[in-house]
């Protein structure tokens, strides 16, 4: 579903600029992700726990983060993208700095998914703002990893992907599906954690990935066109 509500957001925007009707911007393509991005953040937190339904086999869930990693590694082959690594493609970020946010929270979503696994209760809460998400913690962990090299960052993220897949195989098949309540809530609900499993940080982690790479791809065709 994810995939899907991304690929509609950017085939909207793409049809409209082609018919000319965007002469202004009154909503651009990130906002609209945005949108939908905060949609989905409000379904993903909520507070009960879903009855316990086994769909998916821990095979399915590898091969959702082994695909994962195929979309990063075709980005970060480019001929353009090392080369942009120091271009700005957010108000507030460059290329790399996108791959530090995307390493963090690789290693993030792991670190809580093995606490599932143990049964443990996380014991901190990642805040969400209504507008632009965790931003304070967003901030901090792209900091922390501002003097690594471009190729470290994509070795994190590799790294942590591996660790995610692995422990998948590590646990009870049943274990995968128990939701518990995560280290995530918003800033507005600090006492109402959200409620996920590994699976579902499985999701989370495919969504937000995806999210990023096709705004990457996105800069990449307004900004480098005709450029491999």
């Amino acid at each position: 579903m994810y995939r899907e509500i991304i690929d509609a957001a950017l085939e909207t925007e793409r049809q409209r600029r082609h018919h000319g009707m965007l002469l202004q911007y009154v909503e651009t393509i990130d906002a609209r992700l945005q949108n939908n991005w905060h949609g989905l953040l409000q379904q993903m937190s909520a507070r009960v726990p879903s009855t316990l339904q086994i769909r998916v086999r821990p095979q399915t869930l590898s091969i959702e983060l082994e695909d994962l990693l195929a979309e990063w590694r075709e980005l970060w082959n480019s001929d353009w993208f090392v080369p942009a690594r120091d271009r700005r493609v957010t108000s507030e970020w460059t290329l790399q700095d996108v791959i530090a946010h995307v390493a963090s929270w690789s290693m993030e979503m792991r670190i809580q998914a093995e606490m599932l696994a143990k049964r443990l209760e996380v014991p901190y809460r990642i805040l969400f703002e209504k507008s632009g998400g965790p931003r304070s913690w967003n901030a901090e962990q792209v900091e922390l990893r501002r003097g690594q090299a471009l190729k470290t960052l994509t070795s994190e993220v590799e790294r942590e992907t591996a660790r995610l897949q692995n422990l998948l195989f590590e646990v009870e098949r049943p274990i995968l599906f128990v939701e518990r309540p995560i280290g995530i809530a918003f800033a507005a609900a600090v006492g109402e954690p959200w409620i996920k499993s590994i699976a579902g940080i499985v999701e989370m982690r495919c969504f937000h990935d995806r999210w990023h790479t096709h705004r990457i791809r996105e800069w990449k065709r307004e900004n480098l066109a005709g450029e491999s």
